[in-house]
């Protein structure tokens, strides 16, 4: 080969090479391993398989409407929970039955540490996402999940004279 086809042919590989190293810089990806977090009354994790589950921060217990995607008609379940998850496709957020599942001991990480801005004006605040899932806060403090083709939200407002 000659000198200039050698000079041409470093260049290449040079090029080549140094193409990997930007666009690895864009790449995102997430740490593996569950993601806890609090927001709201509650304290919440996303596991690698986009389960979201938080639980009511103790000893908070509420009411839930469950809607079965029936259009507009909720079914109320008729007790007070303590935990909603997302944990399957086939279902809707429903209450979970193992309290405490989604809150390290000392507490969860405020939603704003571990997850990124999001929204602006009236209706930012944080959001964490992982495998899948997405968990926010909102408008005067809302609060939602996402995941598995479902969700559920938390609005709580004061009224005062």
């Amino acid at each position: 080969m000659s000198a200039i086809n050698m000079k041409k042919a470093a260049g290449v590989l040079a090029a080549v090479a140094v193409v990997p190293v930007f666009a690895g810089g864009f790449a995102h990806a997430e740490t593996p391993g569950t993601v806890y977090f609090s927001a709201s009354i509650f304290n919440c994790s996303i596991n690698d398989a986009g389960d979201v589950g938080c639980d009511a921060s103790y000893p908070r217990s509420m009411f839930i409407d469950v809607n079965a995607g029936s259009g507009d008609a909720s079914i109320p379940v008729p007790f007070p929970v303590s935990q909603v998850v997302i944990d399957v496709p086939w279902a809707p957020a429903h209450p979970g039955f193992a309290p405490g599942a989604h809150t390290l001991p000392g507490g969860n990480p405020n939603i704003s540490v571990v997850g990124h801005p999001s929204g602006s004006g009236a209706t930012s605040g944080s959001e964490v996402t992982h495998a899948g899932a997405s968990c926010s806060t909102g408008f005067h403090g809302s609060f939602s999940c996402t995941s598995k083709g479902h969700n559920f939200s938390y609005y709580e407002s004061i009224m005062a004279n």
